[in-house]
């Protein structure tokens, strides 16, 4: 048989060889994706400095996802406190606030380090300037606080009641706080010339309507009233008398004082060398 000569069946062969190595190629799997950086990383090109990269917090045991979140924070705030000498430094005192909000609140953690790898990133790469980023910093503790009360009515207070005076010792008082406010009720006073001496119950033959600051049904001249603010600036005036115990509907304050429309004429009773003077408590009811 000539050197050039090549039977069918030596054909056959080769293309089933070929259409083997052809298959093989084809079912050979594709490489994994790179594994996401976790930690301090920069891409090679393009970035200015490193930003911190979170773990994948879904693939860590409870124990283990509550130390990275701490972790995690520690790092940003390391960077931010200008530590890494990458150019990037926030003014002390608003990174030391964001700290104490940020780990007083463990299940911001992971969106607060998430948010802040992405406006890292646009800095690095000249997308945004480090302004933007510390503006966002410094709006955290307000972000992150928002619709909480820091200030619960938990304490008692005292204070003698000033009948020439109007609303009187702002306490701020939380959502939900349940409180008792009342006032002695042996010690009397007058809030018109010829009236009749009386105490923080009030004048029960008066009447209360018109100008005066509580003017409902159960309001009574010269009773001890409560006024409640809302943070929004919604006003509420309650009789108190005696005694009241009431439940904040919303975060905002309190003030007292007496149901009077003309404090100026106002004076305490005397009996010998002393002078009453009704005392006020404020305290949680039980």
């Amino acid at each position: 048989m000539a050197l050039n000569s090549v039977s069918p069946s030596s054909l056959l062969w080769g293309a089933g060889l070929l259409g083997f190595g052809l298959l093989s190629v084809a079912c050979k799997p594709p490489a994994p994706p790179p594994a996401p950086p976790k930690g301090w990383y920069k891409e090679p090109t393009g970035w200015k400095f490193e930003c911190y990269h979170p773990p994948d917090w879904s693939s860590l045991q409870e124990t283990d996802r509550r130390v990275a979140r701490a972790e995690a924070v520690s790092e940003i705030i390391s960077q931010w406190s200008g530590k890494r000498e990458d150019g990037i430094s926030f003014e002390t005192q608003v990174v030391e606030d964001v700290e104490v909000t940020v780990l007083g609140r463990p299940d911001s953690m992971e969106g607060v380090v998430a948010q802040n790898l992405e406006l890292c990133r646009k800095v690095s790469t000249g997308q945004a300037d480090a302004d933007a980023w510390y503006s966002w910093v410094r709006s955290l503790p307000g972000k992150l606080t928002a619709g909480e009360c820091m200030t619960p009515l938990n304490y008692t207070m005292f204070d003698y009641l000033e009948i020439g005076d109007g609303w009187q010792r702002a306490l701020p008082i939380c959502k939900g706080n349940k409180i008792r406010i009342w006032a002695t009720t042996q010690d009397k006073f007058r809030i018109t010339d010829k009236g009749p001496w009386i105490t923080v119950v009030g004048d029960p033959a008066g009447s209360a309507t018109g100008d005066y600051p509580c003017n409902t049904e159960n309001c009574k001249p010269g009773q001890l009233i409560m006024r409640f603010k809302s943070e929004a600036g919604v006003e509420s005036i309650l009789p108190v008398g005696a005694e009241l115990i009431w439940e904040a509907p919303e975060n905002g304050e309190i003030m007292y004082r007496i149901n009077d429309n003309t404090l100026y004429d106002n004076i305490w009773f005397k009996n010998g060398g002393i002078t009453d003077h009704a005392a006020v408590t404020v305290e949680p009811a039980n």
